[in-house]
Order: structure tokens, then C-alpha cells, then sequence
């Protein structure tokens, strides 16, 4: 389905003469991005028949778009509309000059690697090597050239970068948060890491945001405003992705949702809640016993039940490796029936282990979309 974007610019076009009404120009722009709009909802090419129907705009204003569309090469005539009676109809689609988007996940375990196009379509997905210890910047580098490189050759430049980090994310700065106690510490990371590509067309964020994100987008809580994503990985590895009306909380310095500091639990440092919960020492792809399953999902729904006398969400959604263990749910719903102010369901997130890759290619598309529709305003 296709991401709403703000609403075209009401600047002349570029294919408006002096002479032309500025009136004629935003109509223009209008019709062009309801084209695109309209190929991003459809899994496939459409004809210019196909176009005015569901855009709803006449015909003789579709064809002069799809034009002017693919004399820009934003456009590309793929082939005639087979097996429907009537006239033969050419079928449009995007241009492979319109580029790819790639997104990158990296921890210390795995660099995760997708690469989609504009319209929302997956090409690509890889695992590739972790980064050595404190040299996450030059791995980062390496993978996106290796990848940027293999589509540039088949005529598909990389047009936006979303990176995923187990690590906060500074929305001032665009700068990795160095926290220490952090499971993965990944040293200092910035936007201008990714070369080859206008800093403006990357997006570099928090693992367990871009989780919230694609879960809100395609998951667990669609149709959900408000809602709290419980991020649950080996050691000391939580998160909590916060999504209220509809929007990511970040934070002042990028830092909310970060709930292993609060102070829950056993432990002396400052990462007391992270301390409990690998206390529990569950591991990805295991079965524990039922008294270790009871005793984590008290320990989670006791920092569950704190998100929800502060923030009221309507769901709970439990994501991670380990926040995805067979029979840990109902032990944290449980809990959160029993101490929180009213009963907040608690569902597993639909998205798996994969939910921060996919929610930062959403990202990168969105921010490459929106620079192609502005674009033709």
C-alpha cells in the first residue's frame, strides 16, 4: 500500500511556460504524483486505461503525464497488457533509473542487507559478515559499496540508505548515542558513514524504532495509534520502541525506550532492569522450562506494567529473538493483568526477527518517494 506524503508543492513545474496558468502547473504535478502513488499500490506495471480509472482523472490528462513521465525516464513502457480482450494496451511501470533503496541492519552478530524499489517492492535480501569490534563505520562502508555497486551496474542507482543500529540514535545530530553499558556497543556512527549518497537521503536509527515502525506499518499493530513495542534479546539486550498517535517517540536525545536502565530487578549498576532481564539467561531458539518462562515474563511485565501507567498504550506488542520464545507471552500478560491500571493486550509481533530491517527499508523508500514527488512539483 502506498505511504501518504505531504501534498505537492504548489511551485511552477518544470514543464510549465511562462504563459502557462500556475494553475495548469499544480494540476500537472498533481496528476503525475497520483500516477506514482497509484503504481506503489499496485504489485505490478499498469496501463494508462488502468491509471484513469483508479486515479479517477481523465484519460487525455493520464496520457499527457505518462508523457511527460517517460520522457524524464521516470516511466518505461514494460510490455502490452496479454489475455484481455480489446485493444492492445501498453503496461507502464517505473524506469530502473528511478533507482533502488537499501537498507542495512547491523549488530555484532550479522550486517542484514535488503534492497527494494520505489514502489515498495523487495529485490534483495542478504547476510553478510559482522564488523569487527569499534569498527563498525568502515564494515558499514564496505557493504553498501559492495551493494550500491552491483545495481549501479544494472542501471539502478541507490537513491536513499536506511541504517539500523542496536544503539540510540541522537535525531538532533543523526549521530549514534555511546552508551557503555549498551549490549552492542557500535562506537561513534553518523549519516556521513554512508557515502555515495546525499546525506538527505539517509536515515540512520535505533534497531528497536525501526521495529515499532514496520509492526505500526505491517504488523502486530496496524490500526493502532498508540502502542508500545517490547524489544526482548539475549543478555542485556531490551528496547522499547514507543508509538504514540501514531508517531515514534524519540526523545530529546534519542534515548526513550530505553528501558534497561529503569530500576527494576536485582543488580548495582545503572542498567539494573537490562541486569534482571539477562539474569533470566534465556537464549534465542531454546525451550525453557515453565519456571524459567514464568519468572522472565514477570520480570518484562513488571517494566511493561511502568510503560503502561505512564503512557496508556492499547497494545503491547513483544518482539526480539527472545521476547518471541514459545510460552512467554501469556506470563507477560499476566503480570501486566494483574499490576497494571487497566488490562492491555499483549500480542506477539508479527514481523519476527526481520521487523528492523523491513521497517528501515520502509524508511529509506519513504524519504526516497518523497524526494521523487516533490521532484515533479
Amino acid at each position: 500500500m502506498a505511504d501518504r506524503e505531504q501534498e505537492p508543492s504548489r511551485g511552477t513545474s518544470p514543464h510549465t511556460s511562462p504563459h502557462t496558468s500556475p494553475h495548469s502547473g499544480l494540476r500537472r504535478a498533481t496528476t503525475e504524483r497520483a500516477i506514482l502513488d497509484c503504481l506503489a499500490a499496485e504489485d505490478g506495471p499498469l496501463t494508462r486505461a488502468e491509471l484513469a480509472r483508479r486515479t479517477a482523472i481523465s484519460p487525455p490528462a493520464i496520457s499527457e503525464a505518462v508523457r511527460r513521465l517517460e520522457a524524464d525516464a521516470v516511466l518505461v513502457a514494460v510490455g502490452p497488457r496479454s489475455g484481455v480482450p480489446g485493444a492492445v494496451a501498453t503496461l507502464y511501470d517505473l524506469a530502473p533509473g528511478a533507482g533502488v533503496v537499501v537498507a542495512v541492519e547491523i549488530n555484532r552478530s550479522v550486517v542484514r542487507t535488503a534492497v527494494g524499489d520505489l514502489a515498495g517492492r523487495g529485490l534483495e535480501r542478504a547476510d553478510h559478515e559482522p564488523p569487527d569490534d569499534g569498527l563498525v563505520a568502515p564494515r558499514l562502508q564496505e557493504v553498501l559499496a559492495a551493494v550500491g555497486e552491483r545495481w549501479r551496474a544494472d542501471g539502478r542507482p541507490v537513491r536513499a540508505v536506511a541504517v539500523s543500529i542496536a544503539n540510540p540514535v541522537d535525531p538532533a545530530t543523526g549521530r549514534v548515542v555511546e552508551l557503555h553499558e549498551s549490549a552492542f556497543p557500535a562506537g561513534v556512527v553518523g549519516v556521513e558513514d554512508v557515502q555515495g549518497v546525499d546525506p538527505a537521503m539517509v536515515v540512520l536509527d535505533n534497531d528497536v524504532n525501526f521495529a515499532a515502525l514496520a509492526e505500526r506499518d505491517h504488523g502486530a499493530a496496524v490500526d493502532t495509534a498508540t502502542f508500545a513495542y517490547l524489544y526482548v534479546g539475549e543478555r542485556h539486550s531490551v528496547g522499547l520502541g514507543l508509538v504514540v498517535d501514531g508517531l515514534l517517540v524519540r526523545g530529546a536525545r534519542g534515548l526513550a525506550g530505553e528501558i534497561g536502565y529503569l530500576p527494576l530487578g536485582e543488580g548495582s549498576g545503572r542498567l539494573r532492569f537490562g541486569e534482571a532481564v539477562a539474569g533470566q539467561s534465556l537464549v534465542a531458539g531454546t525451550t525453557p522450562d515453565d519456571t524459567t518462562l514464568a519468572r522472565a515474563g514477570r520480570t518484562l511485565g513488571e517494566a511493561a506494567v511502568a510503560v503502561c501507567a505512564i503512557v496508556d498504550p492499547a497494545l503491547l506488542v513483544l518482539g526480539g529473538p527472545v521476547g518471541l520464545l514459545p510460552g512467554l507471552r501469556p506470563h507477560v500478560e499476566a503480570t501486566v493483568a494483574e499490576l497494571a491500571p487497566r488490562e492491555v493486550p499483549v500480542v506477539a509481533g508479527a514481523l519476527g526477527e526481520s521487523a528492523p530491517l523491513w521497517g528501515a527499508l520502509a524508511e529509506a523508500r519513504r524519504r526516497a518517494w518523497e524526494s521523487l514527488v516533490s521532484g515533479r512539483g
